[in-house]
């Protein structure tokens, strides 16, 4: 199956989905719980940008959990690490998420994707890394935005995930103001 893939969100635009004013926008604290994230996680941020919702992540999982954020664009994981380079319980790392051969088979409790999933180019590569690095009973929780992936791509995905050894899981919500939710758990 054969999946639409949009172009990577250029570094160099950054500043347009990391600043305040979407912070006023969006609830990411709400955002994060909504996806699946608790504290102590062991999380994978794929294609965490500047690292606009990291912080938030950082905080959810706490003290005892941690997050390993990674973007295939360098520039984006060097901005994350100047604007959030503090985070103790982070890792920034240049990564494909179509090539996680830095993180161990099992090791991730929740893998998490806002607004990125649309961007990975070798989809197939990526799902099946996710299913790898995820524990038994380890979540794929996907946000997409709402008026870029139309629904037709949204169950495309959803289909495509679920061929790769993944369930759906329920979400408490679809869609919001901006984006919309997809959850698997690893069968």
């Amino acid at each position: 199956m054969k999946l639409k893939t949009y172009e990577l969100f250029p570094a160099f635009f950054s500043f347009i989905i990391d600043n305040r004013f979407r912070n006023l926008i969006e609830n990411m604290e709400g955002n994060v719980e909504l996806m699946g994230v608790k504290p102590g996680m062991k999380v994978l941020e794929a294609g965490c940008g500047s690292g606009f919702v990291t912080s938030t992540l950082s905080k959810a999982v706490g003290t005892e959990g941690f997050v390993i954020s990674v973007d295939i664009q360098e520039k984006m994981i060097e901005k994350a690490k100047r604007k959030r380079g503090y985070l103790q319980n982070v890792d920034f790392r240049i990564s494909s998420a179509a090539d996680l051969s830095s993180i161990k088979d099992g090791e991730i409790d929740l893998a998490f994707l806002y607004y990125s999933f649309h961007e990975i180019d070798k989809k197939d590569e990526a799902v099946s890394e996710f299913y790898r690095v995820l524990k038994p009973a380890g979540i794929l929780s996907i946000k997409e935005p709402r008026f870029e992936v139309f629904k037709k791509d949204r169950e495309s995905y959803k289909e495509f995930i679920i061929a790769h050894g993944f369930a759906l899981a329920e979400s408490p919500r679809d869609c919001d103001l901006l984006g919309c939710y997809l959850k698997f758990v690893k069968r």
